[in-house]
């Protein structure tokens, strides 16, 4: 009788030792999986939407003006050449406003622009031996422009041209007499030109740009100066401006 007390407790420890060696394989396996778990990442902020150039903007610039005009004599009552003439260069600085709108689509912006500025462009000659001198400014000029562009996000690579206009006077002094007459009247002509524009913020726009314009010919019968001669005049300029807008 006491040996089979004996037999059945050893029966019961050994199913004991069992169980227990089961729970610990377990728990120790689910740990073991635990260690190998997807780590948690953050996901990345989202990039901030490219720049966009169409819209609506007021600009103001400043800039220097650099150029050459051509005085060429005539005899009024025939239009034949004199035999004189003069080559000169006006230049000066200017500065204004300037307004306009673009449209982009993809890659590529247009637009339409108008600036006005105000100038000091000025620059003459002197010929005592033929006793007259002359010179000529620009008191203020102006533009109406198409503009064709490249987006590089906010850089814009452009070309811009159209109509140009600005009130030009010229004046011719008589060395002898001492008489001058000045002409002065608004001119219109042509300009065209390239530069590159950088958006610092979406509503801060920074240029810096290059024109040349041509006013064309004009001509002027000379009444108190140098009566009986006519001249014509051909006013020609590079430009070099920068710029800042704000885009609205």
């Amino acid at each position: 009788m006491r040996s089979l007390c004996i037999h059945t407790l050893g029966i019961r420890l050994s199913r004991l030792s069992l169980l227990t060696s089961v729970a610990l394989t377990f728990g120790a396996t689910v740990a073991g999986a635990a260690d190998f778990s997807i780590p948690y990442k953050a996901l990345p902020p989202a990039p901030n939407p490219a720049f966009s150039w169409s819209g609506f903007y007021l600009g103001a610039d400043v800039g220097y003006s650099w150029g050459r005009d051509h005085l060429v004599e005539y005899f009024t009552a025939t239009n034949v050449f004199t035999g004189f003439e003069q080559k000169y260069n006006p230049n000066g600085v200017s500065g204004g406003v300037y307004a306009g709108a673009n449209y982009q689509f993809g890659s590529t912006v247009l637009g339409f622009e108008v600036d006005f500025e105000p100038t000091r462009i000025t620059g003459g000659w002197s010929d005592p031996l033929v006793g007259g001198a002359g010179d000529t400014s620009i008191n203020w000029q102006g533009s109406a422009r198409g503009r064709l562009g490249y987006a590089v996000d906010n850089v814009l690579f452009y070309g811009t041209g159209g109509l140009a206009f600005g009130k030009i006077g010229h004046t011719y002094t008589n060395l002898l007499t001492g008489i001058s007459e000045t002409t002065s009247s608004v001119r219109t002509g042509w300009t065209a030109g390239a530069g590159v524009e950088v958006a610092f913020t979406r509503n801060i726009l920074v240029r810096a740009e290059y024109r040349y314009t041509d006013y064309g010919q004009s001509r002027y019968d000379s009444v108190t100066s140098f009566p009986g001669l006519s001249g014509t005049q051909e006013p020609r300029f590079s430009s070099v401006r920068v710029g800042a807008a704000y885009k609205f």
